[in-house]
This record gives structure tokens, sequence and C-alpha cells, in this order.
């Protein structure tokens, strides 16, 4: 675990699971009083989702009313009164909703790629009480589920999640859906693989651009759709993309279908709404499902540049902002249902997780969209309406997830089915943390609620028959306070300031490059340097770390890296993976970036690619270059067989319009060391007759030997019969997975090594047709190594 990571776990611990004094007041995620559900796209009509049903449910205990608004629509589509604890309320097609593709939750072709002022729903309680909203959406095959996060779903910053498409079936699609919530906000999506193709109406692929700008007023929407047979690009070219908004939007997304195996067309509904970037966190507790590793396994996607991924403990990976990792599922603390898995990240992260809804059925795979634990996250969930029905149809497997304090009795967390405590089961602790503990409790029905005197987090898992399976997250959400961190006077080093907005928290700590600066601990901080920031508060008894800031110099400084994957020496057929990394640490933009890069003529280069602007040897070009920005370029190349032998370097350097400062250190050399495979090749040649004339037969027995180091391969050994010999195929013996061709004389090995200490020989039989005197030679012609003292013939 990294410095950052082992201080501030320390730095929580201390504070995380006390009583909380000042926060105890009941405000719950998706609980709220005005809801979104953007609209959504399945690859083809009812196949992923006909029938469906919106299920509203409440803690309240007096009935209130709800009214449901379509698009841009001032009037309600439909009210609903009468909803109350123990009275949840349903909007399906009995009264309005429709089925399959209604242009209501789900968007025709023609739809698609448009905006649209008559589709996605805006939900509201006019007298202001807080209700649950969950949409669940089902075929013959496959269901879905997808929980608003209410007031806390609105952001302007979001990257595009969801699991990743690899299934082979021509009913697979991604999709993206938004919807604004105010008049004249503009959204731009950006940051996918440029090969990526989407759908504007009739035309799968007719989306090209490598970023939208989407203008959208008060409840339009607009859905971009991946569908993953137009190019490969789409199975996860779209992942981590970023959607950055003028004015607060809502967005879903997922898959309907989604399959996780290349080699099958087995797929299902994974769907999901995410909150914005502001809203995320650190450390995430999964709860496995019913499948095995290859469908269980948590997808996280960065939203900064070097963000360390660690699944209990363990570094897992480290990316950059949009890309994403899967966790092995191989982490979770068993293969059962119910196991657990404790990821933490340097950084602040969206965490979604494919699972499985029924054993050995890869058919049934769903998706959550997780919340962050913190000491802050609810101590009740009041309540999951009707868990074991999906839009109409009964569901053979109905459970909850609980995650939960690990200083909470487990005789304090209360599950009620239709009001009646059942009893708990045994719980699981992640390796990794010892401050949360999990607990899959099955065979629900009706009503669900769960108390407890401490923070919990819960989330649902269903099944439907035997394809399809769904999952949802009900809580964690909108408890933990955003700790917002501005740079104020120039904005830059030396000219800046850093300074906690709200300046209403009880006690500060700040930190540089993840190490904690020595008596800085009031609500502003004057940085001694460019560098990464950021600020844990306290508050009562918990603690948050702000998100991470970075101060960048007044001056251009580009920093410039070249790093390899190689340890100590190389030889011939390894490959070496290199990369350049670009990264602007000045405060305002540089033009006409170039970095210039001379590959070393001692390697074969096999690719190039960047991840921004063109590369035509020698000049990567990448053109403006904004404050922060990352982009690599990564070489992928092979040790030649006989290579030149010794230590050589490869320099890189870089030219923009503005002077670099050269503030920040640049590495700009990258050495590699390559020792050849090295063999010792021995030729004997040996004539059955001493004394031959004219007439005789002859055989000459030709043995090669190696005497390493390495094994020899590619070996060819050149004896062709000179004039006075005729060769005769009768009695030729050649060894097995080698060949002799007469005419050139090459004795070809192949594909058979010859491994060190090894002979093998080769019976050539003759005639001999000439009195005179005849000299017949042989030669090791050609070998893939070195050998250490050949002399010809």
């Amino acid at each position: 675990m990294n410095k950052l990571n082992r201080k501030l776990f320390t730095f929580l611990k201390i504070f995380l699971f006390l009583s909380v004094t000042l926060f105890s007041m009941q405000s719950y995620a998706q609980l709220d009083s005005e809801h979104y559900l953007p609209p959504l796209k399945q690859v083809a009509n009812n196949q992923g989702i006909v029938q469906q049903a919106v299920y509203f449910s409440t803690p309240e205990t007096s009935p209130f009313s709800i009214e449901i608004y379509r698009g841009t629509s001032t009037t309600p589509l439909l009210t609903i009164t009468g909803l109350s604890k123990g009275n949840g309320k349903i909007f399906d097609n009995s009264n309005g909703l429709g089925n399959g593709d209604n242009n209501i939750t789900l968007v025709t072709n023609a739809n698609t790629g448009e905006v649209l002022s008559n589709s996605g729903l805006r939900i509201i309680s006019p007298s202001g009480k807080k209700f649950y909203v969950n949409y669940r959406g089902r075929s013959s095959a496959q269901a879905g589920s997808l929980t608003s996060k209410g007031a806390k779903a609105k952001g302007i910053d979001f990257r595009w999640g969801g699991i990743p498409n690899r299934a082979n079936n021509n009913n697979l699609t991604t999709s993206l859906g938004m919807i604004a919530t105010e008049d004249g906000t503009v959204v731009t999506v950006s940051g996918y693989d440029p090969n990526c193709k989407f759908r504007k109406g009739n035309a799968r692929g007719g989306i090209t651009a490598d970023t939208q700008t989407i203008t959208l007023n008060k409840g339009q929407s607009f859905v971009l759709e991946a569908a993953k047979n137009e190019t490969t690009a789409n199975i996860d070219g779209w992942l981590g993309s970023k959607i950055h908004a003028t004015k607060p939007i809502v967005i879903s997304n997922g898959g309907l279908n989604v399959g996780i195996r290349s080699t099958s067309g087995n797929r299902d509904v994974g769907i999901d709404q995410p909150v914005g970037v502001a809203s995320l966190g650190r450390e995430y507790v999964f709860v496995r499902g019913l499948g095995s590793n290859e469908t269980e396994f948590p997808i996280i996607v960065a939203t900064q540049n070097n963000t360390e991924v660690y699944a209990g403990g363990i570094l897992i990976g480290t990316i950059n902002d949009g890309d994403y990792i899967e966790v092995p599922g191989s982490y979770y603390s068993s293969n059962s249902a119910g196991a657990s898995m404790f990821v933490t990240t340097s950084r602040e992260v969206y965490a979604y997780q494919c699972l499985q809804g029924a054993t050995n059925k890869i058919q049934t795979i769903g998706m959550n969209f997780i919340a962050p634990v913190n000491c802050l996250l609810p101590n009740l969930m009041d309540e999951i309406s009707d868990i074991d029905k999906i839009a109409g149809a009964n569901s053979n497997i109905s459970a909850i997830t609980i995650i939960a304090s690990s200083l909470t009795a487990n005789s304090n967390i209360v599950v009620r089915e239709n009001g009646v405590r059942i009893p708990l089961p045994a719980q699981t602790v992640p390796a990794g943390t010892s401050d949360w503990k999990t607990f899959y409790v099955t065979g629900l029905s009706g009503e669900i609620d769960v108390t407890s005197t401490g923070p919990i987090a819960v989330g649902t898992f269903m099944s439907l028959g035997s394809n399809a399976g769904l999952a949802g997250y009900f809580s964690g959400f909108d408890t933990v306070p955003v700790v917002g961190v501005q740079i104020t006077g120039g904005g830059c080093f030396p000219a800046g300031d850093l300074e906690e907005e709200t300046k209403s928290f009880d006690a500060y700590q700040w930190y540089r490059n993840n190490v904690v600066i020595a008596g800085a601990t009031s609500s502003t901080y004057t940085p001694t340097g460019i560098g990464e920031y950021n600020v844990i508060v306290t508050e009562g008894t918990c603690s948050y770390s702000s998100k991470i800031v970075s101060v960048f110099n007044c001056d251009p400084d580009i920093v410039v890296s070249k790093t390899s994957d190689i340890t100590g020496t190389v030889t011939d057929g390894d490959i070496i993976n290199f990369t350049v990394t670009v990264e602007s640490f000045g405060l305002q933009p540089v033009t006409n970036l170039v970095v210039k890069d001379i590959f070393p003529t001692e390697l074969d280069l096999i690719s190039v690619t960047p991840s921004q602007g063109t590369w035509n040897s020698p000049n990567w070009t990448i053109g403006t270059m904004e404050a922060g920005e990352l982009f690599t370029l990564k070489f992928v190349s092979k040790v030649p067989n006989k290579p030149d032998e010794g230590t050589f370097s490869n320099v890189v350097s870089n030219t923009q319009d503005q002077t670099d400062s050269n503030l920040s250190v640049d590495d700009l050399t990258e050495s590699f060391t390559i020792t050849a495979k090295k063999i010792d090749l021995s030729l004997s040649k040996k004539i059955d007759k001493s004394v031959v004339k004219v007439g005789d037969e002859v055989t000459f027995t030709i043995t090669i030997f190696n005497n390493g180091p390495e094994i020899a391969t590619g070996v060819q050994v050149k004896d062709i019969l000179p004039s006075g010999l005729t060769f005769i195929s009768t009695g030729t013996i050649i060894p097995t997975n080698t060949t002799y061709n007469q005419s050139t004389g090459i004795w070809n090995f192949g594909t058979r090594n010859i491994q060190k200490n090894e002979s093998i020989s080769l019976k050539i039989k003759a005639k001999i047709t000439t009195t005179n005197l005849v000299i017949n030679t042989s030669e090791v012609f050609k070998t893939e190594q070195k050998d250490v003292d050949s002399n010809t013939n």
C-alpha cells in the first residue's frame, strides 16, 4: 500500500467509527423528493427489455402524492397518490409507461443520437416528502435494474461506465442517456476511442466524430448507443469517456445487452445511474453474487492521472484519467455468494461491479454502481418494495447485500421482511480492512427494510428464471460532505494559495504529493512548490479528504520521461515495451508540441501507439497541451536474432512554441543492455569406404553437435554433392523433422531444435561417377543464434 493510503487509513481510522453526533440527520442517498430517469437504448426492440416498471417506496408513514413528468412537459403524465411505508406504488404498462421501446425509458433507433423533448422522466413529490425510485425491466431471457440517485445524481462532470461488451452476439449494445435539469446546458462527450462509432437515427455508425457537443434545455434528453458489432472499438472504447456539462445533468449508462465471454453469445442487461465526479470516493466494498471469477469482478474507472488501485491492500495497477481496470474476482474473500472485497484507490474513482444472478449461468450477469464507504453512511434503508417482483414477474432469487461498520454489533443490524424481523446470516470480512463487514441475505419477498446503530449500505440482488439476473444499489451516495479546494490569487505557483471553500470544519491537515505538511493545519495554505495537494478535514468524530488539486507553474513546464518494462539484460526474441509520457505542469496551454524519439536501430519496432496526436518517425506531433494533461506514446519492440551486444540508450526531446522552464525534472534517457544468445556448433563428416572406384556407392555421415550453452534453433547445414557424385535417395537417411534438398544441398532443421550436448546425424548415399579426386565439404549455413567459433567448410 502506498504512503498516501497508509497515512489516510491511519488518520481516518482514529475517527471513522466513533458515534456521529453532528451528522445524525436522516439524509439517505437515493431517498429524495426529486428523481430523474434518462432514457437508454437497447440494440433492437424487445431484445433486452420488454416489460418494465418503476417502483416507488418511502419510509414516510403518512400517504403523499408524486408527479411523473415526461421530457420537457410541464403537465404531469401521471399523478400517483397514497405512497407511504408499506404501500409502495408502481408505474408500468397498466398506467402509461408502455413496453419495449416506448420512447420514454427506452428509445427507438430513430430517436437515438438526437435531442429529444418527449423522453426521459422527472418524478417529484410536490410536498417535499422523500421516496425511492427503482426501475426494473425484463424480457423472457434478460432483466435489469436501475436505482435513481435523487439530487446526488446531478453533476457537471462524469465518466461513462459499464461492463466491457465482449460477447459474440448480434444483440449487444452499450448506451449512455443524459437529461438536462436547466435550460441552455451544453454537454461535451470526449475521450473515447476515436474508432468508436455511435448510432444516429437508423445509421448504426452514423456518429464518427472524436468529440460530441450537445445543447439541451431543461427536460430534454440525448442517448448515445455503441453497438458492439459496429466496430471492435465499441467493445470498450467508450468506457471512461468524459461527459462535461455547463449546467447540472443526470446520466444513466450500461449494456442492453452486455456479455463478458468473447466465445459465447450469452448476455443480459447491466444498467445503473452514477453520480458526478464530485461525489466519488477512494474506498469501496464489493459483495459477490453467484458467479465464478469470470463474471464476478469490480471495474474501476479513473478520474485523475496516476490513480493506484489496491484490492485487499495489494496493488492491482495504476491507471490514468479515463482508463479502467478490472479487478480479478480472485480477490474476493471466497468463491461463495456473499463473499466480499475491499478496494482502495489513491484518487477518486468510479466503481462498478459485474456480478452473476444464478449459479453456473453466465447469461445472468448484472451491474451495480457502487457507493464509497464512509462513516456517514445512513443507518437505515427503509424500504425496498416488492423485492421478489420484476415488472410483474416473480423472481426465483431475491436477496439483499449489506455493508456495515465492524464496530456495530450484529444484534444491532435488523432486517425486516414485511415488518417481521428475520435472522441475520454469518458475516464476511474482506481482506485489507478491519472496518467493514458484509452480509448476504437471500430468500426474501415483499417489503424489506434494514436498520442499524451504525453506518450501512444496502443493495438488491435478484434473478428471474434461468436466464435473467439483475442488481441494484439502494444507499450510500449523499451523506459524505464535498470538501472543495480552490486555488486563489494567481492560480499558479508562486502566485496562488490553496483554500478549503467552506472554512467550516473543526480541523485541517494539508498534504503535498501524499506527504503530510508539518504545521499546515488551517483552512488555507500557501504552496511551496508545484505538486498535488489535498486537505483532510475533521468534523465531529469523522474525517474526510478533499479531491487532489494540482498546483501548476506560472511558466510553461513540460515534463517528458521515457521508461521501459525491462529489468536487467535482454536477449534474442525478448519483447521490450517503452512508454514516453508527457505532462504539462504549466498553467497556460503550450502549442505545437512535438516530441522527438529516434528509436534504437538495435531493436525491431513492432508497433507504436500514441494516446494523442500522430506518430511519424521520429516525431510524435501532439499539438496543443493543456495544464494537467498527460499523454503517452507506447512502443512495442523485439530484440532481433543475433543482436548487437552492449548497452544502448534511447534519448527523447521536446519542442514547442513556448520556452520550457524545465522547473520539473525530465527523464529523457532510457538505457538497455543486450546479451546475445550463443551456441557452439561443430560438424564432423565420415565416409563408409576409404577406397572406391567408379560405380561404387558410398554413404557420407554428417553429424552436427551443439556444445551450448543455448539451444540452437533455425539451423541449416549446407552439403551439396560435387561433380562426380550422384545422389541416391534409397539409403539416404534424413533425421525426423528435418529435410534435405539434394539440389541446394541444404539440410534444414526447420522447427527442430538442437539441445545443448545433443548430436544429430544425416546419412547421404551417393554413386561414384568419375575417377577424378572429389572433395565433398559441409558447413553450418544458418543459425538463429551466434555461433561462437563458426568456421566455413
